[in-house]
């Protein structure tokens, strides 16, 4: 076993190919509406840990420990004794012939060029997603906005605009408060002016 791929596969409408680079790439042609949830743990969160691509040099393909979802290679991967079978393998790409369309599927797998056979997608998990990170040429995700991105500088933003937005209604609880003591002031005032007429009626007679 040289490496993980070693020849172009094609499962239904979604294919592994080789780049002129030596990459091997996902290529998801199933129609961009079509998802597997996940019923498995394992691969829940392996699928997390591949989405979310904060290891090593992102790879849109990448191979798994079942333990803990850690990532253990790429494409090339081919160090099977390493860990216990079955191990899980994620692959991310760009619908064939849609722009912004996007798919992640995860599985089981046992050995090498595994794609085109049917018992290896017995169990698998496939999201409508891209990775929040890929630098190994296969696919370009979509840009994501930094208002959304919750780092600091986001944070600090957030801060201020509930700043912005608490210090009138802070205003508006302080008016009406305000005016609430006055009119309370002004009713007891009231309820108190004929008591003391009285006792100075009573008093003087």
């Amino acid at each position: 076993m040289h490496a993980a791929f070693t020849h172009p596969a094609l499962w239904k409408l979604n294919s592994i190919q080789e780049t002129y680079a030596g990459t091997w790439c996902y290529h998801p042609g199933s129609n961009p509406t079509y998802f597997l949830a996940c019923t498995n743990d394992t691969l829940a969160a392996s699928l997390d840990n591949h989405l979310r691509n904060n290891f090593g040099p992102g790879l849109s393909i990448a191979y798994y420990d079942p333990k803990d979802g850690t990532a253990l290679g790429g494409a090339g991967w081919a160090n099977w004794a390493a860990v216990p079978l079955p191990i899980v393998v994620c692959m991310s790409g760009r619908v064939e012939g849609l722009e912004n369309t996007f798919s992640t599927a995860c599985r089981f797998t046992v050995t090498d060029n595994d794609h085109e056979l049917p018992s290896s997608h017995n169990e698998e998990c496939i999201v409508n997603r891209s990775q929040a990170r890929v630098t190994d040429g296969c696919y370009t995700p979509p840009s994501r906005r930094p208002w959304f991105r919750l780092d600091d500088s986001t944070s600090n933003v957030l801060t201020v605009i509930g700043l912005i937005v608490a210090l009138p209604v802070f205003g508006l609880c302080r008016w009406y408060l305000a005016r609430r003591a006055r009119q309370q002031a002004q009713m007891a005032g009231g309820q108190g002016i004929p008591l003391v007429s009285v006792g100075r009626g009573v008093g003087s007679g």
